[in-house]
């Protein structure tokens, strides 16, 4: 399976992680986890997905669809067809289709890489990547975070050169390079994500926490002055939240 392969492959892939069981992603996984191009890449596309799938979130299905269509259903083998049925789905994923066509070659860059797309990264990042780091800086940084009862560091504690300079694990989002450190806390192991806050990114991810939940675990995201951070973890969201 070569490079091109396994991005057809993993387009397929549900950004929930539901398919992470399934043999038929079982290669190209493998594949996006040893290839740190591909496994960046594979993350921008769960993250884009994500994105879509909240803008589909969006739409309201006008009331009464539900029974109409079952109504539909009812007297399918007459040739009359009630004018609100499935002439309404269609007129539905229509309207779908356009607001992702809309979103995607209209929304600036900073809305299509926001608080949920950072969110779906490091959650992807956490499930399919290889993680690890060295360095002084990482290592003093993995201490602090492991400390009982301590909160995620401020920016003024965090020297994101030195852990770049030094070995820590180093990903790309939308351009930006992101550092990594894993630490464990009451038997829970937690993802720190850090990237600088500058450009559109950083403008559309919140000084406060929110939070992504999916099958294969969560993810908070939130910004200060200088970084925006991603914490994420397959204890859920409520072990994150006890360390914000």
């Amino acid at each position: 399976m070569n490079t091109q392969e396994a991005k057809f492959i993993l387009s397929a892939y549900r950004p929930s992680g539901a398919d992470t069981d399934d043999a038929a992603f079982k290669d190209a996984l493998r594949m996006a986890g040893d290839d740190p191009a591909l496994g960046a890449w594979f993350a921008r596309s769960r993250a884009h997905d994500l994105a879509v799938a909240e803008k589909l979130r969006e739409i309201a299905p006008p009331a009464g669809l539900r029974a109409a269509i079952l109504a539909g259903a009812r007297v399918s083998g007459t040739p009359k067809r009630d004018s609100f049925g499935w002439g309404w789905a269609a007129g539905l994923a229509a309207a779908a289709a356009l607001v992702i066509g809309v979103y995607l070659s209209r929304a600036p860059v900073g809305e299509q890489t926001g608080s949920g797309a950072f969110a779906g990264f490091a959650i992807a990042d956490m499930v399919n990547a290889k993680h690890g780091s060295t360095g002084e800086a990482s290592t003093s940084l993995v201490a602090q975070l492991e400390t009982p009862g301590a909160k995620m560091p401020r920016a003024e504690s965090i020297d994101f050169d030195k852990l770049k300079e030094t070995g820590c694990r180093t990903l790309n989002f939308a351009g930006h390079d992101v550092m990594e450190v894993c630490f464990a806390r009451g038997g829970a192991e937690f993802h720190f994500y850090m990237m600088r806050r500058d450009g559109p990114v950083g403008s559309s991810v919140g000084r406060e926490p929110s939070f992504l939940a999916q099958a294969v675990g969560a993810a908070a995201v939130w910004s200060d002055g200088r970084f925006n951070y991603a914490l994420a973890s397959k204890a859920g969201a409520e072990a994150i939240r006890g360390l914000l």
